[in-house]
């Protein structure tokens, strides 16, 4: 058979400026892990840009079509979804991402709202995706492709069939061990994004320990932090120093809390020795850690501004924060390098014009 045609798609609004500027990195994993297990079976193409996408459809209409769905794409993510439908009345659409309910009533109301979705993937999605494309692999055409892969289950995705029910196969583990996904800048998936207009982004471990109701990472599903080697990071750090173009300036650092555990510094160490060897980056993005002071450490970035988001959920943890900033320090008793230039914006839900004002008196950002 030929192989099989796969478009991934980050998407962002571009019409005056770029809604969401970072590397699409997340459907690169999923590239890199499907390339790695089915090889030439498969013929993968990413998408950030919404005209690019358009043309491509013009021209060359996949199989499969995947989209990463958040608050601020997935009405164009149901438009494209449309499009491609209109082209491949077999093709199967298959969205995943963060942007999704936790409960089953609610997960039916999403799927009636957006009926363009035959299969979502939810949490990470390197294995369930896989899985869709190991059961299409396995039949004997793909002349009826949705419709076979839709009357059954798929482990680790949640699927609308024919009749309209959900079916639901998600006992899946996680990938401990991250090195086994293969690297989207190191195997090349990544080249066609340092254009001028995209940050680079990198992830150094994934879960988070914490429950913010708030938060969609706050599940169990998610609590155990596992990491890529600290090598891997280095390596794909300068991959991405010596690629990225004179123009662009930032690296998104995508970890849930940055900064709160000790391999961190080594991280910063390497970002350390790339700025003085290719100058870059000049400006660092990071989520940092919420409320365990003692295993928070100073990110040892020197010269290098960062762009520092908290996520503090009340006012007695606010006025904390306020008071370190006050006393020149990171976070309570974690003194700032003064060769650290700091923009921090915390994300919180109880602000009053009484914290504003202490806030901007210290000059943080909200």
């Amino acid at each position: 058979m030929k192989p099989l045609k796969i478009f991934l798609c980050d998407l962002t609004y571009d019409t005056v400026t770029l809604s969401v500027d970072g590397f699409p990195l997340n459907v690169g994993y999923i590239a890199s892990y499907t390339k790695m297990k089915f090889n030439d079976q498969v013929e993968i193409r990413l998408f950030k840009y919404i005209e690019k996408l358009q043309e491509a459809l013009e021209t060359s209409v996949p199989d499969i079509i995947g989209f990463a769905n958040y608050a601020w794409n997935r009405q164009i993510n149901k438009e494209m979804s449309k499009i491609f439908l209109e082209k491949n009345k077999n093709g199967l659409v298959v969205w995943g991402g963060p942007n999704f309910p936790a409960d089953v009533d609610s997960q039916k109301v999403f799927f009636t709202k957006f009926p363009q979705v035959d299969i979502y993937v939810p949490i990470e999605g390197e294995i369930g995706f896989s899985n869709i494309v190991k059961q299409i692999l396995a039949l004997n055409s793909f002349d009826d492709l949705r419709k076979n892969i839709i009357s059954e289950s798929v482990p680790g995705c949640i699927i609308k069939s024919n009749d309209g029910e959900l079916h639901f196969t998600l006992a899946l583990d996680r990938i401990e061990s991250l090195d086994e996904i293969p690297s989207p800048y190191l195997t090349g998936i990544l080249d066609e994004c340092f254009d001028e207009r995209l940050a680079p982004m990198i992830q150094t471990n994934r879960g988070c320990p914490f429950s913010c109701t708030f938060c969609v990472d706050g599940s169990d599903s998610v609590r155990m932090i596992n990491e890529f080697s600290v090598q891997r990071v280095d390596d794909e750090l300068n991959y991405i120093a010596k690629h990225v173009p004179k123009n662009q300036h930032n690296l998104h650092i995508s970890d849930l809390n940055f900064g709160m555990y000790t391999r961190d510094i080594e991280v910063c160490d390497s970002i350390n020795g790339i700025q003085k060897k290719y100058g870059y980056p000049h400006y660092v993005k990071i989520t940092s850690g919420k409320n365990n002071p003692k295993r928070i450490k100073t990110p040892p970035i020197v010269g290098v501004p960062i762009f520092l988001i908290i996520c503090s959920p009340g006012p007695s943890s606010l006025i904390g924060l306020v008071i370190c900033f006050a006393e020149k320090k990171f976070i309570k008793g974690v003194p700032i390098k003064k060769t650290t230039n700091m923009d921090v914006n915390i994300a919180n839900p109880v602000l009053t014009v009484k914290y504003l004002k202490t806030l901007r008196k210290e000059k943080i950002s909200t």
